[in-house]
């Protein structure tokens, strides 16, 4: 066995505090050997055996850090600069949902109520993440579907295109975007049975219609569709479907004098 050499695959690493990280350090020749780091950001550590650098970075700054390989026959070093930029100014207006693979709860994170709110014909952006004993999890999705749950016990009005979304993160902060449509033209009976089911003698009770304003509030029953890849090949059939917990959508409509 030789001395390892540290694969020299990049020498500057950006990051974003409070984000997942993971990268595998590695060496040239596939010489195994135990690994360290000199410096590392505060919130990082390194698999002494595998060379894996995880975890999330806590402090914003640059970081010049030294990684270290060592066997028997030496030890190899390899200077590596880390940026972690400052997570405080966020710029996607993604809304977060976290559905529970065990119980299929679903949770809206960053709402104050811990409600998902919306007005006809408004577009919401969803960043979805699957959650197992609170971990998120990076899963090979196929398709998401968010529907409105009317009368039929199994029906769904659709409302996102199931195969229109996209990946965001990896590993621990794995989410999938995807864009939900409150579309006036598909929404327009769910809302009119609604407000007829609400109305008695020619007027609607109080906690339904602010008579003031003119709007209807509908906390409409929703649910979300998750299709899996199965990634064992001798189990049919080749995609599962995992639906959430029925949740409600706080919806409003205008109304007309």
């Amino acid at each position: 066995m030789s001395a390892p050499v540290i694969n020299p695959n990049t020498s500057v690493l950006g990051f974003t505090s409070g984000q997942y990280v993971a990268y595998q350090c590695s060496t040239v020749d596939g010489q195994t050997g135990t690994w360290s780091c000199v410096n590392l950001p505060a919130g990082l550590s390194i698999n002494a055996t595998t060379g894996l650098i995880t975890g999330m970075p806590t402090t914003p700054g640059i970081y010049n850090t030294t990684i270290k390989c060592t066997n028997a026959n030496g030890t190899a070093t390899l200077p590596v600069t880390f940026g972690i930029d400052d997570a405080g100014y966020v710029t996607d207006v993604g809304i977060e949902v976290d559905i529970d693979l065990i119980s299929g709860a679903v949770n809206f994170p960053t709402s104050p109520d811990g409600k998902l709110h919306g007005k006809n014909g408004d577009y919401l952006p969803l960043l979805v993440g699957l959650k197992k004993n609170g971990t998120l999890l990076d899963l090979p999705v196929t398709a998401i579907t968010f529907g409105l749950k009317e009368f039929e016990a199994e029906s769904l009005i659709i409302l996102s295109q199931p195969w229109a979304f996209s990946k965001v993160g990896s590993y621990e902060q794995t989410r999938w975007r995807t864009l939900v449509h409150l579309d006036s033209s598909v929404l327009a009976g769910p809302l009119a049975d609604y407000e007829a089911s609400t109305a008695v003698g020619g007027t609607v009770p109080d906690d339904k219609i602010d008579a003031s304003q003119l709007v209807t509030r509908l906390a409409a029953p929703c649910e979300i569709q998750i299709e899996l890849q199965q990634t064992d090949n001798n189990l049919t059939p080749s995609t599962i479907t995992r639906s959430s917990q029925i949740f409600s959508l706080l919806l409003e409509r205008q109304l007309v004098e």
